[in-house]
C-alpha cells in the first residue's frame, strides 16, 4: 500500500511537466503591421507558474514554403512570468510582418502566432497559438 501511495504521489508531482498547459494568446492587426519589422502587441494568459521564457514565432498559412516562417523572438524573465503577460509592440527581435501581394493584401491571408512557455529546466510547460487574417478589407486602423 505504501508503494502505491508513493507511486501516485510521484505521478501527481511530475505530471505537470509531462503535459503542457494551454496558453491563451491574442493580438490585433493594424495597417501599420503590413511589411513591418515591428510585431503587434501580444496578450498571453494562463502562463504556468515557473515559466521563465516565452518563445514566440509567427507563420503564414498562405504559403507552406520557405516564406511561411515570419520570425519571432524569445523573452526571458528569470524571476518568472505572471499568469497574464502583455508582450509589447515591437518586442520580437526577428519578426517580419505580413507582406502579401496586393490582391492578397485586400482579401487577406492567415497568420498564426505560436507561444511556448519554458521553465528553468528548459521544459515546455505551456503552449498556445492564435490565427487571424491580415487583409486591408478587414484591418481598418
Amino acid at each position: 500500500m505504501k508503494k502505491i501511495f508513493l507511486t501516485l504521489l510521484l505521478l501527481i508531482t511530475t505530471t505537470e511537466y509531462l503535459y503542457s498547459q494551454t496558453l491563451n494568446v491574442d493580438f490585433k492587426w493594424m495597417l501599420k503591421h503590413r511589411c513591418s519589422k515591428s510585431s503587434p502587441e501580444l496578450k498571453v494568459e494562463n502562463i504556468p507558474k515557473g515559466t521563465v521564457e516565452l518563445r514566440v514565432t509567427m507563420s503564414s498559412h498562405r504559403r507552406p514554403d520557405n516564406n511561411a516562417y515570419h520570425g519571432g523572438g524569445n523573452l526571458k524573465n528569470e524571476a518568472g512570468f505572471p499568469s497574464s503577460f502583455t508582450i509589447v509592440e515591437g518586442a520580437l527581435q526577428t519578426y517580419n510582418g505580413p507582406c502579401p501581394q496586393e490582391i492578397h493584401a485586400y482579401y487577406g491571408s492567415d497568420y498564426e502566432f505560436f507561444v511556448i512557455a519554458v521553465d528553468k529546466q528548459n521544459n515546455e510547460v505551456g503552449k498556445g497559438s492564435k490565427k487571424k487574417t491580415w487583409g486591408t478589407k478587414d484591418v481598418k486602423e
